[in-house]
This record gives structure tokens, sequence and C-alpha cells, in this order.
């Protein structure tokens, strides 16, 4: 019930968004969930009323448990999986630019296999590379006045560490019989395999032609923030399509589905994500020999101001209208006995005491609810008898809605002052950056000469702003809930999808020119797979053709709505 205990959202001042209900507050272009007094039209409380279940059959096209189910189709989906887990496609942190850094290479074989593994859909639907490795499949629909669907994945899975600490060896794409082995069979080729595999069935049938144009958009590199991937292909979209263009896009992500008290299947895509912020410190001081040494050594400075960030984290909050809070709202409807604590606060409207019986769940509850700052990176020293004299520290910050760039940027430089001051250090912060705070730099100038002779220069990367929430009613949202509950329901069960919060960022960010209703959801129930980005990763191969059925509905459900 980890996932059933939420998470977030906050505010701080007051713009009206023209498509929703919602107020927003403006802080250095981002838009915030505000905390305001609400007009009589906004009144209406958020009860968990379910759009009725949305069954794709009257297509006339054979049904997804026909075409999926049984031992052959998945044998089929283990060998198509298989064999693109087995390309390692991975993506470094330090990659250089494609056609320049040959690492990148491998994505042509993976491309190769995709094209053998989905004829169908290399043969109907046109393929274009954008930045060389970014794949965009397209079919044009009968009716253009219709806007194109969009589904999204991404190529690339993030490294391994050692390969002899694995069971299986990582890009073998070892069965089972249940489990499916390697880098990237949950993250993300789980989604790419099951889409890719959707889509083939459908092009299959030569009679078969969608009414809306059906968009797939591959990045390359969204294990390092997407920009050379998405990014580009992103921009490539809305210069063709224009902004606003796209009736939906879904992408990996959000919290899966959850069953609780044995009859409810909560169903959690992410409508919204964290912002994110890297603030980086580094720190020039005079070295000289370690015999005689500084009272600090510039590794011992820049401990001080690790320890007086960590001592100070972000204050979690949980705010009325916000995705968990709504989720919560949907849990103790549907659900009221799996945590009756929760439900004795949603109901009493207590939100303070919510939010500090939720940050004890544990550590994913908690970083839904607030900001998060960890320092990842330290890097100083050459050798053991000299004083460092550069020093380097990485400080990830993944940033709640009630937060903004600006603030977090303002709290590190009131948390180094009495730091700066006590060395007499110069400071440089944020030179040239936009989304600054407002800061006196005198106040961080040296009294007085001394020996550190030391300058700390602050820069931030990865500005990634809170994203906007998407939709949770309305047309599209209907057909998404919808074919939700369809595709997984089961005997004297309910299923409920609701919006939540992701922490993490996904290739969505480049995308949200593009349309309003962005979601960002992995089809797969709790359980379903195992050890993402890490030794052992691993795909139940029936929750994979859980997912298969989910966008084969989901795409036959869009293309014959006039969303």
């Amino acid at each position: 019930m980890l996932w059933s205990k939420l998470t977030l959202i906050a505010g701080i001042s007051v713009v009206r968004s023209a498509s929703t209900s919602r107020l927003y507050l403006q802080n250095e272009g981002q838009q915030v969930l505000g905390e305001v007094v609400r007009t009589e039209s906004e009144s209406i409380e958020f009860n968990c009323d379910l759009p009725p279940i949305l069954d794709p059959s009257n297509d006339g096209l054979p049904s997804a448990d026909k075409l999926f189910s049984g031992k052959d189709a998945l044998m089929k989906q283990v060998e198509r999986h298989g064999t693109l887990v087995r390309v390692p496609s991975i993506s470094y942190d330090d990659n250089g630019e494609p056609g320049e850094d040959p690492r990148w290479d491998v994505f042509f074989e993976l491309h190769a296999t995709l094209a053998a593994l989905y004829p169908s859909v290399h043969a109907r639907m046109s393929r274009e590379t954008v930045n060389t490795f970014g794949l965009l499949y397209t079919i044009k629909g009968q009716d253009a006045s219709l806007k194109p669907f969009m589904l999204t994945a991404h190529q690339d899975v993030v490294p391994v560490a050692d390969a002899s600490t694995w069971k299986y060896p990582p890009f073998s794409g070892h069965f089972d019989g249940r489990w499916l082995w390697g880098r990237g069979a949950s993250d993300d080729k789980n989604s790419l395999t099951a889409l890719m595999s959707a889509l083939e069935a459908l092009l299959l049938n030569p009679l078969w032609v969608p009414k809306r144009t059906i968009i797939v958009a591959l990045g390359f590199d969204e294990e390092c923030s997407g920009q050379r991937g998405a990014g580009t292909i992103g921009k490539y979209l809305e210069e063709i399509y224009g902004k606003d263009s796209m009736s939906i896009i879904l992408d990996e992500g959000g919290m899966g589905l959850d069953l609780l008290e044995g009859d409810t299947l909560y169903a959690l895509p992410a409508v919204m994500e964290k912002g994110h912020v890297d603030i980086w410190l580094d720190l020039s001081v005079n070295g000289g020999h370690s015999s005689t040494p500084f009272p600090h050594t510039g590794i011992g400075i820049m401990s001080e101001i690790v320890v007086k960030i960590e001592s100070n984290p972000y204050e979690p909050k949980l705010i009325k209208g916000s995705p968990i809070y709504n989720h919560l709202v949907c849990q103790a409807r549907y659900s009221p006995e799996s945590a009756p604590q929760i439900t004795k606060l949603i109901n009493k409207g207590d939100l303070e005491a919510l939010a500090e019986e939720l940050v004890t769940i544990d550590r994913a509850t908690q970083y839904r609810l607030q900001t998060s700052q960890a320092v990842d990176y330290f890097n100083g020293g050459v050798k053991i008898n000299a004083m460092p004299e550069k020093i380097r520290i990485g400080i990830n910050h993944r940033i709640a809605p009630q937060n903004s760039i600006p603030e977090i940027k303002s709290k590190i430089l009131d948390e180094i002052k009495p730091i700066v001051k006590k060395y007499g250090l110069t400071v440089q912060a944020f030179q040239g950056e936009e989304q600054n705070p407002e800061f006196d730099a005198e106040e961080f100038k040296p009294a007085y000469e001394v020996d550190y002779n030391g300058t700390l220069v602050l820069t931030s990367s990865q500005r990634t702003l809170v994203a906007p929430i998407s939709p949770t009613s309305g047309q599209v949202w209907d057909i998404f809930s919808g074919t939700i509950q369809h595709s997984f329901a089961f005997p004297d069960g309910k299923v409920v999808p609701v919006g939540e919060l992701m922490t993490g960022n996904t290739d969505t960010r480049h995308y949200l020119s593009l349309s309003p209703n962005v979601y960002r959801w992995t089809p797969t129930r709790k359980g379903g797979n195992q050890n993402p980005h890490t030794v052992d990763e691993a795909m139940d191969m029936h929750a994979h053709i859980e997912a298969l059925k989910f966008y084969y509905n989901l795409i036959r459900n869009f293309d014959v709505s006039s969303a």
C-alpha cells in the first residue's frame, strides 16, 4: 500500500487557466498550483466519479484477448522483447554528438532490429530519423480534421556497472518462463516492444486504415535528459504540426497499477512531473604542502557547505486539488479500510496532519510531497600530500510544485552565506543565467585579505520547470480512463484511474508544447517488473502482455473518437 498513501503540490501567486478550473501561481515562468480562494464556479469538489468503461469491440477488429492470449502469443513477445534487450543501446552522460561519438553507433543495430521485428509497421508507416538516431513513425489518418494520436518511448538504457553481479548476463534477454532478464527489459524497452507490437497487429490487417494520424516518437537519450533525442523530435513536430497539435501524448512513467483490498485496482498515470535543477559549486582556493595545512582545506570548506545544505531540507506540503490529494480522495471512497488514518484525515480535511502522516510511509511518498536535494557529486584533490586547489560539488534537485528554480538558488545562497563570510570567499553566483533570485552581491565580498584566497562559483544545469497538470476530466481523459477500465477489468472488482505526480522526468518535458493532454504511464501492475536502473533488471512477460493489450485497445478507442 505504499503507493496508495500518496503525494504533492502547492502554491505562490495568481493566473487563471483557460482550459481548466485550476488557479496557478506565476513564478519566473513556472506555473504553480495555488492555494487560493476559489470562485463559485471553481468550488466543485473532486469526488472521483468514473467515466464509462470503453470497449473498442464495435470497430469489428479482433479483440486483444483473442490476439494476445495463450502460449504462442506469449512466446512471440518473448522473442521480440528479448531481441531488443540484446541490443546494448546504452546512452552515457558524457556522450558526444551523434556522428562524432562512436558509442552511439549501436543504435543503427537497434533500428535494423526494429525493422526486422515489425515489417508491417515499417511497410505502412513512414519512418524518419531526427538527429541521426531519433525515430519518428507516422501513418496518416483518413480525417485530417482529427488531431494526431502520439505514442512515445525511448530506445536507450542506462549503463551496466558490473556484469558479473547479474544473475544472467545483462544483455542476454534470458527468459526463465516468467521473467525476461536484462538491462532495459523494464525501462523502457517494455513500452517500446509493446507499442510496436500493438501497431504491428493493427497494420498487419491491410483493410485497417486509421481515421486519425498516428505518430510514434522514439528518443535515444532519455536517460541523460533527452536533449538530443526528444528535444529535437519535439521541435521538429512543432514545426510541422504547430503548438497544441496532438490529441494526446502517452509516454512511459507513472505508478502503474496497485490492487487494494483485493477488489479495487488503482491505475496511476502521472499527470504532472516535478521540476529539475542541478546546482554546481566550484571552489578555487590556495593550495600548498600538506605538512603545513590551513585549518581547513578546500574539501573541509565544501564539506561544511554540504552539511549545512543537507541539514536544511525542504518542507513537505499537500494541497487540495493536487494529483496526490485526488488520489487519496479516490482511495478514501473506494478502499476506505486500506489506510483508515488517511481516510479519516481526508474526510476531516486536515491536510497538514495528512502530510505529516504521508511522509512517514516511505521516501517515495515523502518526495512526492517535497522538493528533494541530493549531493551526488563531490570531487577534489589530486595528491595525498598536496592541499586541493579545485573542489566541485553537485546537488540534484527535483522541484515540488510549491517551489521554483529561483527559490532553489536563493536557498543555496542563504545557506552558504555564513560559511562564505567565515572563510572570506568571493562568490560569483549564476552569472548570465535566467531564473535567478535577487541577492546582494556585496554581502558575499570578503571583508579582508585571507590566505585562502578562495572564489566560489555557482552555476546551474538541467533547468526544467514543474510540468503543468494534464486534465483528468473531459473527452480525452474519458477515453483514456475508459480504456484502462476495460483493459484491466476483473470479476467483482473495480478499476479506478486517477492522476498522480512523477518525481522524475521523462521525454515528455520536450513535448509539452504539443498538447495539454500529456500522460506518463507504463501499464504494469505493482510487482510486474523489478530493478530498473540496477542489477538484475527484469520484466514479467505476463505483465508485458497486459500492457500490449492496453495499447492495442487505446489506439482503437482513440481512432474512432472525435477527441
